[in-house]
């Protein structure tokens, strides 16, 4: 306990997390902005130690997280180690459904949901809530520009790439990530997703990826086929496309989750989060988020 410190940058919550967390021993310090980006430049600000963790109110670090993260720094050009993301047993069937989403970001290269993978590889990205720093490292590219709403964990990562670092996935650093309970915290979330990764495309455009592109004009451009095959008299080819996904996502949510009340949930996860991630990505290709303080 005397070799580490715990600090909680409150965003101005209304319940007793304050209290909780300075009765067990935290340093809480003011996030009046209320972002992450900004919560976690407060958090760095506070930071007396060599190493710097960060973590998300929704996770819980396993109990050898900071010991097999400081291990995994056997080299002085590594700068941030990060690991795997655990889905909890105790989710709701929403939750569950959630999941599958989530895992199928992981299949496509995200590093922020992977569940599992190699023992140890060298990685391009590091998810936010479970990743650790040299102090040293950090101290060339922080404080974070705090004009992102979401995706600066992703431009960090970037920056301490740009000059010169390498970062570290090692799959004993691990924790428990909780998914979103509602469909409405849910789109939320995947809308605020969106807006902070045109964000970080605008300042690289190697972070905004083909995918991120596709599934932001997805909803415009499905909806722009629709009409074709309504003018051309072809309703029955959309109602079976429609059959069609809707089927096989719940047979892909069966097979994630054994659940027959979470696989019939998949189906309206993925509408959700075309719906949010569209809204959030053209919202801000149009109308770009001038301060996101308070968002």
């Amino acid at each position: 306990p005397d070799r580490f410190e715990v600090i909680v940058a409150d965003s101005m919550s209304t319940d007793k997390s304050r209290h909780i967390a300075e009765t067990y021993g935290a340093r809480v310090v003011p996030n009046g902005k209320g972002t992450v980006v900004a919560g976690r430049n407060r958090g760095f600000e506070a930071a007396r130690g060599d190493f710097i963790a960060f973590t998300d109110a929704d996770c819980v670090v396993s109990r050898g997280w900071l010991a097999a993260a400081v291990r995994a720094f056997d080299s002085d050009d590594i700068a941030g180690v990060g690991g795997v993301t655990v889905f909890p047993e105790d989710a709701t069937e929403f939750q569950k459904a959630v999941n599958v989403l989530f895992a199928l970001a992981g299949l496509a290269g995200s590093t922020s949901h992977l569940e599992d993978g190699p023992e140890r590889r060298e990685a391009d990205d590091l998810p936010g809530c479970n990743a650790c720093y040299r102090r040293s490292a950090l101290e060339t590219v922080m404080p974070v520009d705090e004009n992102l709403l979401t995706a600066e964990d992703v431009w960090m990562n970037r920056l301490l790439r740009r000059h010169g670092y390498s970062l570290v996935f090692c799959r004993d650093v691990m924790l428990w990530h909780h998914r979103r309970s509602t469909p409405w915290s849910f789109c939320r979330q995947m809308y605020r997703f969106a807006i902070g990764r045109v964000q970080a495309g605008r300042r690289d455009a190697a972070l905004l990826r083909p995918v991120h592109v596709l599934a932001g004009l997805g909803l415009p451009l499905l909806v722009a086929v629709a009409a074709v095959l309504h003018v051309c008299k072809l309703d029955i080819a959309i109602a079976a496309v429609l059959i069609l996904c809707c089927g096989a996502s719940v047979i892909l949510g069966m097979v994630r989750t054994r659940s027959v009340k979470a696989a019939v949930w998949v189906p309206a996860v993925m509408a959700l989060f075309a719906a949010a991630w569209s809204a959030g990505f053209l919202r801000e290709l149009l109308f770009p988020m001038r301060n996101v303080d308070g968002k």
